[in-house]
């Protein structure tokens, strides 16, 4: 694997990986072609409509930095501009969508405390290889679920639990979809990486044989709002290892100069918009001109 820190695809410390799990269902490692289709309405996250609830987990992993009661603030006060802003945009688009939000967390702000078994996302997705990083990720998102899980008060009746606590991130999603009478559950865990260079990620969206969820290494609305979309649908416009071809890089830079999915770290949300190429992908419409349709496959690597 190449040097970290010298990764081409780590740009100002973010990186996308929106279709691992799509990749892993084609072994061997090298170059594949990507059909962004796979992720249009599938899984738990199928269109970006009606009501939704947005859950966040906090997590503290021992080369992150510690969460303070200020970062965790500061945090949900990005969310909530990245709420806003998707509610904007839909409003915008007359599209039907409600947003809630909530979080997991322990009093007084207290954390789950859940190490990443290669100390950051990107190395525990790619190390010692893809398919096992998958699996290590998946085992640590399930983990921090049952931990979630076991806290919460389930209703008795006759003096027995109406139901069992969520002992897995599929539990966790379907409970949490049921007590707030949602049609989806966003579930994304956040990592306190903003000093630090690591990745943030949206996994198992090309897939049905595990629930998607998100990890959040950053606190800016833009990369939040960007995050969401990707567990909805979306896919990315700038070059990443998903996204290589460099005339379809030109002409979605082109056709979509100020699109979220074009690289939105640091960037000012209020200045993004949200493109036809992307309204199609998270269901906001069914048709896609013609002159797009060659945005929605690519060959990606597998590393």
């Amino acid at each position: 694997m190449k040097d970290f820190g010298n990764n081409k695809y780590i740009k100002r410390g973010l990186f996308y990986g929106t279709l691992i799990i799509f990749l892993l269902t084609h072994s061997s490692v090298g170059i594949r072609k990507i059909d962004y289709r796979e992720g249009r309405n599938k899984n738990i996250c199928k269109s970006l409509k009606n009501d939704v609830l947005l859950y966040f987990i906090f997590v503290d992993n021992k080369e992150t930095m510690p969460w303070t009661d200020y970062d965790i603030r500061t945090t949900l006060d990005s969310i909530n501009i990245a709420i806003k802003w998707l509610g904007q945009k839909a409003n915008e688009n007359q599209m039907p969508l409600t947003i809630k939000s909530n979080y997991y967390i322990g009093e007084p702000f207290a954390t789950i405390k859940k190490n990443l078994p290669q100390g950051s996302v990107y190395k525990t997705i790619t190390e010692p290889n893809l398919s096992q990083g998958i699996n290590e990720i998946n085992l640590w998102a399930d983990q921090i679920a049952k931990k979630a899980g076991s806290t919460f008060n389930i209703g008795e009746k006759d003096g027995i639990p109406e139901i069992k606590n969520p002992k897995n991130k599929e539990r966790l999603i379907a409970y949490l979809r049921d007590e707030n009478n949602v049609e989806s559950v966003a579930l994304i865990f956040v990592v306190n990486n903003y000093f630090k260079t690591d990745i943030s990620v949206a996994v198992n969206t090309m897939t049905t044989d595990d629930v998607e969820f998100g990890i959040l290494s950053y606190k800016y609305p833009s990369e939040i709002a960007y995050t969401i979309l990707s567990l909805y649908g979306a896919a990315p416009l700038h070059k990443n290892p998903f996204r290589k071809n460099d005339q379809k890089i030109k002409l979605a830079m082109e056709a979509f100069p100020n699109d979220i999915m074009r690289d939105p770290y640091g960037k000012d949300i209020w200045r993004l918009e949200l493109g036809m190429y992307t309204k199609y992908l998270i269901g906001w419409s069914n048709e896609l001109s013609p002159e797009y349709e060659k945005l929605l496959t690519d060959r990606g690597k597998i590393f």
